[in-house]
């Protein structure tokens, strides 16, 4: 392994990092009647793609080159986070509607409730692992604003094929599930059955 490839896993984290604000800057143009729709729409999709396959990306080459380090286990879940925020919070000015917003918020008011937990336990010198329910919860997540998105773009096209109340739902599972996981996470904090030493 060449030395350059130890730092491709933490060069696609941070690539997330950089990502994640410009979908949130796109939705918000676009909300606030600044940019073309049919243009931009399609192209934060694109971005937040991109930005989910670096997430699958990154955690895979870590293990397999064995480079994982404590860099990258604290950038990945803050570019998670990020990217999450961002995207979540265009959605909900991008698409005023309550159902929605209710979900999204949910979610990430579980993110931040879980990173301060992560936070709270690194402090006391454990660590918690990302639980079984914890990647359920991201590939939801990232189903569901990945459609948000589409139906997003499709619309403004005037080629709307998603039944909203579908999306809906589907955010709402992903909400379900996120806050499951944080109660897994929360009750293994509480126990010490997902938490184990750095050591």
């Amino acid at each position: 392994m060449t030395p350059a490839m130890q730092h491709v896993p933490n060069a696609l984290t941070l690539l997330r990092l950089l990502i994640a604000p410009v979908i949130g800057a796109l939705l918000l143009l676009v909300a606030l009647g600044g940019w073309a729709p049919a243009l931009w729409l399609p192209v934060a999709l694109g971005l937040f793609l991109l930005a989910c396959l670096t997430d699958l990306a990154d955690g895979v080459l870590a293990r397999r080159l064995s480079v994982e380090g404590a860099a990258g286990a604290v950038l990945d879940p803050v570019a998670d986070k990020l990217l999450m925020l961002c995207t979540g919070l265009g959605l909900v000015v991008l698409v005023p509607d309550l159902a929605l917003a209710g979900a999204v918020l949910l979610m990430l008011g579980r993110d931040l409730a879980v990173g301060g937990l992560r936070e709270l336990a690194l402090s006391r010198g454990r660590r918690l692992p990302v639980a079984g329910l914890g990647k359920a919860k991201t590939v939801l997540q990232c189903m569901a604003f990945a459609a948000g998105l589409a139906q997003a773009a499709l619309t403004v096209r005037g080629a709307n094929v998603m039944p909203g109340g579908l999306i809906l739902a589907l955010f709402w599972l992903a909400a379900v599930v996120s806050l499951a996981s944080a109660i897994a996470y929360a009750r293994g904090y509480r126990d010490g059955a997902s938490v184990r030493h750095d050591d």
